[in-house]
């Protein structure tokens, strides 16, 4: 979900509208791709744990995103539960409450993960440290032990990076990179990647 700031100056609007609409961006290709295809889980990286270097009026802008567009959602009829997945220890107390309570849900078999403040490289680190006093399956240690390994990753604003997510599985995952504001990314991007990916042969090394 890359390129809120940038188009924020490319349109000469505040941050706060910039990521409001990225966020509601999300909401409506989340919507569409469970109503319209066989996507059980969506998986959209909202924060980065290298984000956290940002300002902190930045941040709390953030977190007043994120809580405004859970309010303007909380009636709305959708097709799916929103998880959250991360540390949420920036958050303050009343919206680390208000996650906890949505993360209970379990209504609808498609899910929207959504990280804050995750970073690949930091979740296999602490893995592998609870790997080495437990006799276990490595993956069911990872933050994302329970969702499957996601078959496509669509990265938007022009940069070919993955930006430590999801490194430990992507390994098989087809990549798209969009040049794309995330506020710009619309239904019909979406259609003429699906489009690609249908024709890929996926072989897994085979």
């Amino acid at each position: 979900m890359d390129g809120n700031n940038r188009w924020s100056k490319k349109n000469s609007s505040s941050r706060y509208y910039s990521y409001k609409k990225g966020a509601n961006n999300l909401i409506k290709l989340s919507s569409y791709l469970f109503e319209k295809t066989h996507a059980q889980i969506i998986s959209a990286f909202a924060l980065s744990v290298n984000n956290m270097d940002r300002t902190s009026s930045i941040i709390r802008m953030i977190e007043k995103v994120l809580v405004d567009t859970l309010s303007e959602n909380k009636n709305k009829k959708l097709n799916f539960d929103i998880f959250f997945l991360g540390n949420f220890n920036f958050l303050n107390k009343d919206t680390k409450k208000l996650i906890l309570k949505i993360n209970q849900k379990n209504i609808y078999p498609k899910k929207l993960y959504i990280y804050l403040n995750y970073g690949g490289r930091e979740d296999i680190k602490n893995a592998a440290i609870k790997f080495r006093s437990k006799i276990t399956n490595f993956n069911s240690l990872l933050i994302t032990q329970n969702i499957p390994d996601p078959e496509i990753l669509i990265r938007t604003g022009g940069f070919n990076r993955i930006s430590n997510f999801l490194l430990y599985q992507i390994a098989f995952t087809e990549l798209f990179f969009l040049k794309k504001l995330w506020p710009d990314l619309n239904i019909s991007d979406l259609k003429k990647i699906l489009n690609k990916y249908s024709i890929i042969e996926r072989k897994f090394g085979r």
